[in-house]
């Protein structure tokens, strides 16, 4: 009986040893290989301020998460902003790549940008922009684009080789060869 004791006590032992002894330099010079560590299905995510409002939401069908780089590959992910006093800010499209920190989300494939009409239909009527990539940089509250782009906005439509809009700021830049129709949205009810 003490002998089957001391083999199971070296057992255990030998076995900790093999899982807590650090990599070699061999094992830790390998390269990693860009392999999705995690997934995740049906993903939601909701970033508050300090107040507790939500500040934007996330959400997705199918999340890949890479060691290797840190990133997310993200299908049909769609982000919505919420910031007092504006229209929300909705971006979607069918693919999507997130960096580490969640601080800019690259989307790809029939991507769409929407922006809400505002109380005042003709101060901020509907604003939508398709390209086929938009990159969301969340920490200065911009999307753009170096992708063929076009603007809705009422019903004037532009198009431009890119784009760049500041939620902040309210401002959209198109940018390159610009062509288009601006149309007014009539009088101003008194």
């Amino acid at each position: 009986m003490p002998i089957l004791l001391m083999a199971l006590v070296c057992g255990v032992t030998f076995l900790l040893v093999q899982v807590n002894t650090p990599q070699t330099e061999e094992t830790a010079s390998q390269a990693k290989r860009h392999v999705a560590d995690y997934t995740m299905d049906g993903i939601s995510a909701t970033a508050l301020d300090e107040r507790g409002v939500t500040k934007y939401r996330f959400t997705g069908v199918h999340m890949n998460h890479y060691e290797d780089d840190l990133t997310y590959d993200v299908t049909f992910p769609a982000l919505r902003i919420y910031a007092p006093d504006r229209p929300q800010v909705t971006a979607r499209a069918d693919l999507g790549k997130m960096n580490g920190e969640g601080t800019i989300i690259d989307l790809y494939d029939n991507a769409k940008v929407i922006r809400a009409q505002g109380p005042d239909l003709h101060q901020d009527p509907l604003m939508t922009a398709d390209s086929t990539y938009f990159q969301v940089l969340l920490n200065d509250d911009v999307v753009r684009t170096d992708k063929p782009v076009e603007l809705h906005r009422g019903p004037s439509v532009m198009n431009a080789n890119g784009l760049v809009f500041n939620n902040v700021t309210r401002q959209v830049q198109l940018l390159g060869n610009v062509r288009g129709r601006i149309e007014g949205l009539g009088a101003p009810k008194q």
